[in-house]
Parts: structure tokens; sequence; C-alpha cells
């Protein structure tokens, strides 16, 4: 018998995109990697994105960001700020957190285009066309692949 037919994830390619420059936009001014960004982070993570604000704005878009007031911005709270999650990805989310154990299993240390597919095979239904473009969308140096952390990451914020 013939393994199904698989058909297009209906992903927006375009919105993951705009997550991902958002994660990595976060992750690039978050100079002490603790994850999370201070009013002064945020400052130069706007700027990066084209919004110029002043030190007070950046304070006070902080302020009303930060969802637990502990008085820094975590990647989570930006995204909701950006209004990522009205995006409509949280099925691919999903979709991504289910290839995790096959992934991890694999014991590499990176994810590209065949490893997300083999792993999406036994639970999914994403072609290597939509692989392909999923890997391309979340990588950030374009080196074709994703570290495993990476890929959790993303795959928890979607």
């Amino acid at each position: 018998m013939a393994a199904p037919a698989r058909r297009p994830l209906a992903v927006d390619f375009e919105a993951l995109s705009y997550i991902s420059g958002l994660v990595e936009a976060f992750q690039a001014f978050d100079s002490d990697n603790d994850g999370l960004v201070t009013a002064p982070e945020l400052r130069g993570l706007l700027a990066s994105l084209g919004l110029e604000k002043s030190e007070a704005e950046a304070r006070d878009m902080l302020a009303r960001a930060d969802a637990d007031r502990d008085g820094r911005l975590s990647v989570e709270e930006l995204l909701d700020v950006m209004n990522a999650g009205e995006l409509g990805l949280g099925a691919l989310g999903d979709l991504l957190q289910s290839a995790l154990p096959a992934l991890e299993a694999a014991a590499g240390t990176l994810v590209g285009a065949d490893e997300l597919a083999r792993a999406l095979g036994v639970v999914g239904t994403a072609s290597a066309e939509d692989c392909a473009a999923i890997v391309e969308c979340l990588d950030s140096d374009g080196d074709g692949a994703l570290t495993i952390e990476e890929f959790r990451l993303m795959a928890d914020l979607l």
C-alpha cells in the first residue's frame, strides 16, 4: 500500500520569518544572554527594527509589555506585544513540538531540512519543500541548519 501523498502545510512563511526576525533581534540585544531585555537593550532592539524611541518611551513600552512586572522583557512578552500570537502559527508550533522527540533521539546537534522531514515523516504531513522552507525561515546564520536549542525555542514560541 502506497504512503498517502503529503499536502503542503498551510503556513504563512512571511509571518514565520517575521517572528524569527523578532527572536533574532531580541537575542542580539540581550547583551548578557539571560533571556531578558532591559529598557536600554529594548531601545536598541527597537532601533534595529527601524523604530526610534527615546529612553523614556522605551521604559514606558517595557512597563506596558512586562506582564510579570519584573522590570525586564522576555522574548515571549516581546512576541505578545508585537502581536505575534495573532499570526496564526500555533498549529506549526504544535507540529514542530511533535518533531522534537525524534530530533533529540537522533542525537544530532543540527537540524536541517532533511532531518526535519525525517522527524515529521513519523508524526506530520509536512513535505520536503515545507521542511526546507521552515528551516530557511528560521535559519538566522544562513548555514541551512538550526541547532536543537534554536529549534526548540522556536517550537516553544510558536
